[in-house]
């Protein structure tokens, strides 16, 4: 919800906009703006680049000050929200938060991510051994390529898989 307030003679009024960037471009273009003002969420860093592009003063607020406590207040809506950002930026009373650069979000958001492939990961590793009986984990780690196999009566060394399938072809013409 955009929120056209004016200073001067504090009336203001409201149009909706979808948060995307060909709205909010047609929203820059076709009015006169001295300050856009916003919530610290999730679309406010790239909001925040596209109002640096049209040369737009931008401020992002921190929404955890005791301004913005509604406890006290029975309706919340979008218009309310806009609203009261306006008039408390004319007040000076919103604390500006710091908005990292593109490259630096982009980072963020890439190493948020691995963390959630890793967090999957271990989901499905985990999910596969508790289906997996203590017994059949063992023996599927013994007989993993490489892994030591023991015996009661003789230690077979590590072999290279190439090195098993030679003796076990061995064995079977030796038998034949």
């Amino acid at each position: 919800m955009c929120c056209f307030y004016n200073t001067d003679t504090n009336e203001y009024r409201f149009q909706a906009a979808e948060t995307t960037r060909h709205d909010l471009t047609s929203v820059f273009k076709n009015h006169k703006i001295d300050l856009i003002v916003m919530e610290a969420c999730g679309p406010s860093g790239w909001i925040s680049d596209l109002c640096q592009e049209f040369g737009l003063k931008t401020l992002v607020c921190s929404t955890n000050d005791a301004a913005w406590l509604w406890k006290n207040v029975k309706r919340k809506t979008d218009k309310d929200d806009s609203l009261k950002l306006a008039r408390m930026a004319m007040m000076g009373q919103l604390t500006p938060v710091h908005v990292p650069k593109h490259q630096v979000r982009e980072h963020r958001a890439l190493i948020k991510y691995r963390k959630t492939i890793v967090g999957r990961l271990n989901r499905t590793k985990n999910l596969i051994r508790a289906g997996l009986p203590t017994t059949a984990l063992k023996s599927i780690k013994a007989s993993a390529p490489g892994a030591p196999v023991e015996n009661s009566s003789t230690r077979i060394e590590s072999r290279s898989p190439n090195a098993l399938w030679r003796n076990c072809g061995e064995a079977s013409s030796i038998s034949s």
